[in-house]
């Protein structure tokens, strides 16, 4: 937790403020009892003018007074302070999440990462405020009790330490130690909860259509009552730690009056100062109440710190690169990309995906990349982009390695149309202008055309203003693609990735976009991964992977007369229409 802590350091002061402002309004508290204790003990007696009533009067305004505004003080600056670290925190997360994506998380269940950013940075950014200013506030108060408790006798000041310390410490303890193994238990039971969530909100179609809903359901059932019963019990510690305390309290009012009442009859202390010490102790005890709760706290605070630590301490792909995008286009604008036995695995004991991957595509160039499922398409298409990477070989541009590219170069190397392209809860216009910012509105609106935006665009209520929902939920899937081809134009690279850019559409449709696409990065060189292999002779080759391996290349026109695994994916893809043809009804067929 020192690392998290030491990001209070900035605000330092602002620290040592608030916690002033927290002893001061303790202080005020303290104040405010001793003094309208003695103002009513005072007044009980019928002085003889209101003038010896003036000062406590005057004090229990003052102390009323400043109570209030210390305590409002206390709250805006540490509540301040708690939302910089916050601040920090999620920067400090992203910043080491970032380098991560997608390599590096592959293990981690969308579920268990969103709990850690969100439930465990939530749980940390209460480190001030929940753990660290409690335990000093109360260590200022009780100095500050006991030496003015011991103004009004040496034996009242002990018996108030005494009390204060087995309140302040043995109770927090005696809480921390029971609760220590459910708080770490109730973060991980938090987590196993959101994955069940996150997994049942994700893959309910798959869930229905496979009948597993009642399995499922049962699996959350048992993850919240996991979660209840730690929740639970934690609130009955909180609630055996409120009643230890309550008693410590009201017992430590008992033993200073009857420790007032010895000192009254032995005439060392005046009669009208019984009810201020009395009350004195009472108000003592107001910082110190807090403590169970923040030492229960502790174990929560670790767990989702280490939690936290997991993330940020994995260590990202090396990649120390410093050859910059505009040396690599000196040598050929744009650039040749060549695959050189390079082999790669999801994780470090998954099965390869790719086995010695060879292949060179030129300068300038066209060529689609296709072969059955788990072929290995989309795994080029991550590895080209720099997200994933590669165990052994090397993939050059004009005869540089990726792994020697500046890492913030290659967004001005390389874009990707990805399977399922991420839409944000905006507007269209802002989707869009993520692949370039500065575009003009020129631009965009040829990027719309070019994607074949433009009907869309029209038929939406407020244009390219529209907010298309979370991951796009107001649009159809060719539709999202489509935007997501719009962001490849306007980001404008010399290397284009489309990864079943055209999925989706019709078969017309995606026959215009090619050939729009193709007279768009007429200089550029482009790399086409499909699973269908109709309007391929529009390319100017072809690559057909089988288990991570080129296993052909060529124009396509060729390849069908080499009769190998191209010819039978083409004779399965025909037999595959014609069946389905032939089972679809007369009126659907001829639409």
């Amino acid at each position: 937790m020192r690392r998290y802590l030491s990001m209070l350091k900035p605000y330092k002061w602002w620290v040592v403020l608030a916690l002033l402002m927290g002893t001061f309004t303790v202080g005020a508290n303290m104040g405010l009892m001793s003094t309208s204790a003695y103002l009513i003990a005072k007044a009980a007696q019928h002085p003889y003018t209101i003038l010896l009533l003036w000062v406590p009067i005057v004090g229990v305004r003052f102390f009323g007074t400043s109570r209030g505004v210390f305590r409002y003080l206390e709250r805006y600056i540490s509540h301040d302070v708690t939302f910089q670290l916050l601040k920090e925190l999620r920067v400090f997360v992203y910043r080491h999440l970032e380098p991560l994506i997608p390599g590096k998380l592959g293990s981690y269940h969308s579920g268990d990462l969103l709990s850690r950013v969100v439930g465990d940075i939530d749980v940390l950014q209460n480190l001030y405020l929940g753990l660290f200013s409690p335990p000093i506030i109360a260590i200022l108060t009780f100095v500050m009790a006991v030496a003015f408790m011991n103004v009004f006798g040496y034996p009242l000041a002990m018996a108030l330490a005494v009390f204060l310390l087995v309140s302040g410490f043995v109770v927090p303890f005696l809480t921390q130690w029971m609760a220590n193994r459910t708080s770490g238990a109730m973060v991980r039971a938090r987590a196993a909860l959101s994955t069940e969530l996150v997994e049942i909100i994700n893959g309910n179609t798959d869930i229905l259509a496979l009948g597993q809903e009642a399995n499922h359901l049962n699996r959350l059932q048992a993850s919240i009552q996991q979660w209840t019963k730690r929740r639970m019990f934690l609130h009955w510690i909180s609630g055996l730690g409120a009643a230890l305390m309550q008693g410590l309290n009201n017992g430590a009012m008992w033993m200073i009056l009857v420790i007032g009442i010895a000192l009254v009859s032995t005439h060392h202390l005046a009669p009208v100062l019984l009810p201020v010490v009395v009350l004195l102790s009472l108000a003592s005890f107001e910082a110190v109440n807090a403590l169970p709760a923040a030492f229960q706290f502790r174990g929560q605070v670790a767990e989702a710190a280490l939690r936290i630590n997991e993330l940020v301490d994995e260590r990202p792909p090396a990649r120390s690169g410093t050859v910059r995008a505009e040396d690599i286009l000196q040598q050929g604008n744009p650039p040749t990309v060549a695959f050189d036995d390079v082999h790669f695995a999801y994780g470090q004991h998954g099965p390869e995906i790719l086995r010695g991957m060879q292949f060179t595509i030129a300068a300038g160039t066209h060529v689609a990349i296709v072969g059955p499922s788990g072929a290995g398409k989309t795994t080029v298409a991550g590895i080209v982009s720099g997200l994933w990477p590669y165990q052994h070989g090397q993939v050059l541009f004009n005869g540089v390695a990726l792994d020697e590219v500046y890492p913030q170069d290659l967004a001005h190397l390389v874009s990707v149309v990805e399977q399922e392209p991420h839409l944000f809860n905006t507007t269209l216009r802002q989707n869009l202008l993520l692949a370039n910012p500065d575009a003009t509105e020129a631009q965009l609106m040829a990027a719309v055309q070019m994607a074949q935006l433009s009907e869309l665009v029209s038929t939406l209520p407020k244009g390219l203003e529209t907010v298309v929902g979370d991951q796009g939920a107001q649009l159809s899937g060719g539709e999202r693609k489509r935007i997501a081809i719009a962001r490849v134009i306007l980001q404008n690279t010399p290397i284009v990735v489309m990864d079943e850019a055209t999925e989706g559409l019709d078969a017309l449709t995606e026959r215009e976009i090619i050939h729009a696409l193709r007279k768009w990065a007429a200089h550029k060189t482009m790399i086409w991964i499909t699973h269908r292999l109709s309007n391929l002779d529009a390319f100017d080759g072809v690559i057909v992977l089988s288990h991570g391996e080129v296993v052909e290349s060529g124009p396509a026109k060729d390849l069908v007369r080499q009769n190998g695994l191209f010819t039978r994916m083409l004779i399965a893809e025909e037999q595959s229409v014609t069946w389905t043809a032939a089972k679809t009804p007369h009126h659907v067929a001829s639409v």
